[in-house]
């Protein structure tokens, strides 16, 4: 019992630790960088659109449908043209109940802080379960805070301050249920895999696609691979339980794809991307970058972030400075180099951790589908699409740096040349963020 009670109180002191270091960099950013850390105003405005079209005209109008555009008159008799049909009111409905219940003001005060706190509650959620994970002769302590700080300070993060996508949702809540799914507790997993499908049903029927997979393709190809390190024991139970776990992240995917067929059949609106704009061979495509596109983002940002007429509001004055583009076009190089690490990193460590395998492949899966498939979305915004690398970064960074103090005799060499390293990488991820430009 006194174990426990120890194991408990080092795990609120790691807690607590991470809280502290995440408002300290919040303070910080919020001081230094050039954008701060509050909703762009366009994000702001977007989101008090869609939420005060639903409030006023109904939250199941439009089968749950709603605009981004500002309006005047917010009826849905003018607004039929304008409705955005990528996703219905579910992954808005944190927004909708502040803006519901406190206006517009209580809105853009709480929307940025409750991003903020699931974006905290997922660094310090993946940073106990890097404990877990990692054998390091590192105190679990500062292997914690090192995936924490590591998390939270790349540029993939600091965008969600800026503009929140669904992505910051889906993640937490995947966590959750994978976490509990690795603990074989089962309809608690089961929950909570519906909840994040219900918050982005593209990624929930992608993982959901991915259990499919491990189900049936070991009975057709006859490959005696041992894929059952993926399921759960309700997946042995019997023929039917097993189909249990995809059915709850594709179950959102069938009631959005029904919602959408009804409300563009019946109320004749229209409104965001197609599929093929998305993927990028539409016909017109200025926006896709093919798979070199699509892998921006591990940069940060875009190398035309450092050229004119970027929208980057912090070198307006050295528009024309050649240092300026040289050393910007630096920071990205390094910070894309760095990534391709901790991809190295990533790779070595679910190669040789189990758990590690377990936990991050249906989500590094989904987010491989996303790049290789989404081209053109992927080269068009660097926003919440690249959010779940910072996870993979944090993991991969941290295996690189535990591999490579096993070449030192001493843990205490070994935290004298890890900390200005991390060091070095959070510098580094906070000057890309700096480079974001207004629109993310």
């Amino acid at each position: 019992m006194m174990f426990m009670n120890i194991i408990h109180l080092a795990r609120i002191a790691r807690i607590s630790t991470y809280f502290l270091i995440c408002t300290a960099y919040l303070y910080y950013l919020s001081l230094s960088a050039p954008l701060g850390i509050d909703w762009f105003d366009w994000h702001a405005q977007k989101i008090f659109n869609a939420a005060e079209y639903l409030r006023l005209n109904g939250y199941f109008s439009s089968y749950g449908f709603s605009i981004w555009s500002s309006c005047t008159d917010c009826s849905i008799v003018y607004w039929n043209q304008g409705v955005y049909l990528s996703a219905n009111f579910f992954p808005l409905s944190p927004y909708l109940l502040i803006n519901h219940f406190g206006g517009k003001e209580a809105l853009f005060f709480y929307g940025p802080l409750i991003d903020k706190t699931i974006i905290f509650l997922t660094g310090a959620m993946i940073a106990e379960i890097g404990i877990k994970i990692f054998k390091s002769s590192f105190p679990n302590f500062l292997v914690g805070i090192g995936i924490f700080i590591l998390f939270i300070s790349s540029p993939w993060v600091y965008k969600m301050f800026l503009a929140s996508w669904a992505e910051i949702f889906f993640i937490f809540f995947l966590i959750i249920a994978l976490s509990y799914l690795n603990a074989n507790k089962n309809n608690i997993a089961l929950f909570f895999l519906f909840l994040s499908g219900l918050f982005h049903y593209i990624w929930g029927a992608i993982i959901g696609f991915f259990y499919i997979g491990i189900i049936f393709l070991p009975t057709i190809i006859k490959d005696k691979t041992n894929l059952n390190i993926f399921l759960p024991s309700i997946s042995n139970s019997s023929n039917n339980k097993k189909f249990l776990i995809p059915l709850s992240l594709l179950m959102p995917f069938m009631i959005q794809s029904f919602l959408k067929f009804f409300a563009s059949s019946e109320l004749l609106i229209s409104g965001g991307s197609s599929f093929m704009t998305r993927v990028g061979i539409n016909g017109d495509d200025i926006h896709n970058g093919g798979i070199i596109g699509a892998m921006q983002f591990l940069a940060g940002n875009r190398l035309s972030t450092c050229l004119p007429n970027s929208g980057l509001s912090i070198i307006q004055e050295n528009l024309n400075s050649n240092i300026f583009i040289f050393n910007c076009s630096l920071s990205l190089i390094g910070m894309a180099a760095i990534s391709l690490l901790s991809i190295i990193g990533l790779c070595l460590l679910m190669a040789s951790n189990l758990s590690a395998k377990k936990f991050l492949t249906p989500i590094v899966f989904a987010f491989f589908v996303l790049v290789m498939i989404l081209q053109q979305a992927f080269s068009a915004h660097l926003m919440g699409f690249s959010y779940p690398f910072a996870i993979f970064f944090a993991f991969g960074i941290a295996f690189l740096i535990n591999l490579s103090s096993k070449y030192f005799s001493s843990v205490i060499l070994n935290i004298i040349f890890v900390t200005p390293a991390i060091a070095g990488i959070v510098i580094l991820s906070t000057r890309v963020s700096f480079l974001t430009g207004i629109n993310g």
